[in-house]
């Protein structure tokens, strides 16, 4: 759309007629992506006066188009205008660029409405009905609950609101200036090939792209960026930290999202429920979409020994596969001889909780230890006395919201604690490192 196009579009939604001078001044320097300033200075007019100018007029077509209009999304929202809506004519021509990467397959996918109708709401309804949009967003969960899963279902159904989706994984942890470099080799049609040597000229030119289209940009995996146990990023890829900061803070019409296991340091600073930075704490799937899973693994069992299935492993989809393998190739498909065996931690279930215990602090293991050594809920003050000496409440609330933020622990009114499944591998643990301990004979602290 050129701007002469979109002047004539512009003045067809208001019905008044022809834009004014100044209007059309504050109009074509807008679409260009000058600064109220530049368009005060080439025109002789105050700055206040086209900044009033302005809002005046986005808030005109705000009104014609009932979607929030601001001077970074003009160009976006309406070249969406001039495209046939999905909702009114279902052949619709307009097709978005996508570039799905390493994304997997979700032709099976199961439950998660509630889920996907929150991000939809976040990402796009929102916007519409003049609230403040999302602009980044976090899926924060344990390993195999199905973030990345989630995160391509969501694109796949938003990707009609969006003129380019790109779904990145980050699980080989890429260096910034690698990734950056292809996703502003996209959104510029391959135009750009050299970035600034600076990451922050970087991020200034990726910005400046995400205001002028609509993008839907994911990064899945992205704890893989992180020091162990502590939300800071790996020598080398604090970029990504800043990316993440400006991405908050600067306005622009797209939306980037991420999975990880861990939350970053940016995200707990400027998240909030009315805020363009917000997380979505994954959980398990519920009962119903959990037993479809072990239907479909062909286990056999009643509907009360399929529900405690389910709940035993919180309906994590990962965990649930790989127990749904096992059942079938030990016990031919009996979960009740399943349950009589007492054990729910096998060969997989436990890699996957590995990967995960190992990226925590020493503290945040200890932690862990105590609660599996209790079995039954702790209170805050019960997990503070436990430590010799007492470890100080405001870092040990620290250490508890961060495993909360990993749902590798459980709370409510009655205190702190673990799934069934990872009370049971934390305890093998702790017996492993007992008997390590009695032969090298060096106890260590959280034994002593």
């Amino acid at each position: 759309m050129t701007v002469e196009e979109a002047i004539a579009l512009v003045e067809q939604l208001l019905e008044r007629g022809r834009l004014t001078k100044v209007q059309e001044i504050v109009f074509r320097q807008s679409w260009a992506g000058q600064t109220y300033l530049d368009m005060a200075v080439e025109s002789d007019y105050d700055c206040g006066y086209i900044k009033d100018i302005g809002s005046e007029l986005w808030r005109s077509l705000s009104q014609a188009l009932g979607e929030k209009v601001t001077k970074n999304n003009l160009q976006g929202i309406l070249k969406r205008t001039t495209q046939p809506q999905k909702d009114i004519n279902a052949s619709s021509t307009f097709q978005p660029f996508t570039s799905w990467g390493e994304a997997i397959d979700v032709s099976q996918f199961y439950g998660r409405t509630t889920e996907l109708e929150t991000l939809s709401q976040w990402i796009v309804r929102d916007a519409c009905g003049g609230k403040q949009r999302a602009r980044v967003v976090t899926l924060l969960g344990m390993g195999g609950i199905g973030k990345t899963a989630l995160s391509v279902k969501l694109a796949e159904q938003l990707q009609g609101e969006f003129e380019y989706v790109i779904w990145r994984s980050l699980r080989h942890a890429p260096f910034f200036h690698n990734k950056v470099t292809d996703y502003i080799k996209i959104l510029s049609h391959q135009q750009v090939n050299t970035l600034p040597a600076s990451p922050h000229e970087q991020i200034t030119c990726l910005i400046e792209y995400l205001r002028k289209s609509r993008c839907l940009l994911i990064l899945d995996n992205f704890d893989t960026l992180l020091q162990q146990g502590t939300g800071c990023y790996r020598e080398g890829y604090e970029p990504y930290g800043e990316l993440l900061w400006r991405l908050g803070e600067t306005q622009h019409q797209s939306c980037v999202l991420l999975t990880s296991r861990e939350k970053p340091t940016e995200i707990a600073a400027l998240e909030g429920d009315a805020l363009p930075v917000r997380t979505l704490a994954l959980l398990g799937l519920e009962v119903a979409a959990g037993q479809t899973i072990l239907t479909l693994k062909g286990l056999s069992g009643s509907e009360e020994e399929t529900r405690q299935l389910v709940e035993c492993y919180r309906g994590n989809p990962l965990a649930l596969k790989i127990a749904a393998t096992s059942i079938r190739d030990l016990h031919e498909g009996n979960i009740a001889n399943f349950f009589s065996e007492g054990t729910t931690v096998f060969k997989g279930i436990g890699n996957l909780l590995e990967q995960q215990f190992k990226r925590l602090s020493t503290l945040e293991q200890q932690v862990m230890y105590w609660l599996a050594i209790n079995r039954e809920k702790l209170s805050s003050t019960e997990l503070q006395t436990a430590f010799t000496p007492t470890l100080p409440k405001p870092k040990l609330m620290s250490v508890l919201e961060s495993l909360r933020w990993c749902s590798l622990i459980e709370s409510n009114t009655g205190g702190f604690t673990q799934q069934p499944v990872v009370m049971e591998y934390v305890t093998d643990c702790l017996i492993e490192q007992v008997c390590q301990e009695i032969v090298t004979e060096s106890p260590q602290y959280l034994l002593t």
